[in-house]
């Protein structure tokens, strides 16, 4: 019996597998597709956000100021291509301007470091290229671009050189609580496992829960 099965390999599958790889533990990772980050992660925009969108006081507004500077850190450690180059959010008409002053309030209250408003002078010294309709803008010195494809990758071989499992073709198609734990219908037979951690992306929306 496994102790933990990862459901889905992109990112968040990839990274928690990386994590868990760190302790003696037997870990599988089940992914649907034939290779890691074939899904979701392969497709998004590639931003690493500072966490000044998510709602003060919410576990998502913690979780990502927390997760910028830990993928900093992991993208330094495994070789991971990383660029931190800000963020601006720009006010295009004074009744913009309020929109801003929300996003400033939740990053302050968020913990989001350096998170400033600019004039449109400030922002214009910074970057001279955008509309001349400028009238302010948000910055944010943590966020970030990264590559998701090297990130989740990195992570997932690492994981695998730890002993984790990583079964590729291997979709998840029924989930079934047991005594002990779960069983995981996959096509290669029934997987047992203590804990899961479910990982997939919006394509196993059709997962029967018990």
């Amino acid at each position: 019996m496994l102790d933990v099965a990862i459901i889905g390999c992109g990112v968040v599958g990839a990274a928690a597998a990386y994590e868990l790889s760190h302790y003696p533990l037997h870990v599988a990772v089940l992914e649907a597709e034939n290779d890691v980050a074939d899904g979701t992660t392969k497709a998004n925009s590639a931003i690493l956000h500072a966490g000044y969108d998510p709602e003060p006081g919410t576990q998502m507004a913690r979780l990502n100021v927390q997760g910028v500077a830990l993928a900093k850190e992991i993208c330094a450690r495994l070789d991971v291509p990383y660029r931190q180059c800000g963020s601006l959010v720009l006010a295009l008409s004074q009744a913009e301007l309020p929109h801003l002053q929300k996003l400033y309030a939740n990053g302050v209250a968020n913990g989001v470091p350096g998170i400033r408003l600019l004039s449109a002078e400030e922002t214009f010294a910074m970057e001279p290229n955008l509309a001349p309709t400028v009238v302010g803008a948000l910055y944010a010195p943590s966020a970030a671009i990264v590559s998701p494809w090297d990130f989740a990758l990195a992570m997932a071989e690492v994981a695998v050189r730890n002993g984790v499992e990583l079964h590729r073709s291997c979709p998840v198609t029924h989930i079934e609580k047991t005594a002990g734990g779960w069983a995981l219908t996959t096509p290669s037979g029934i997987v047992e496992t203590r804990y899961i951690i479910n990982a997939a992306a919006v394509s196993y929306t059709h997962l029967t829960l018990p």
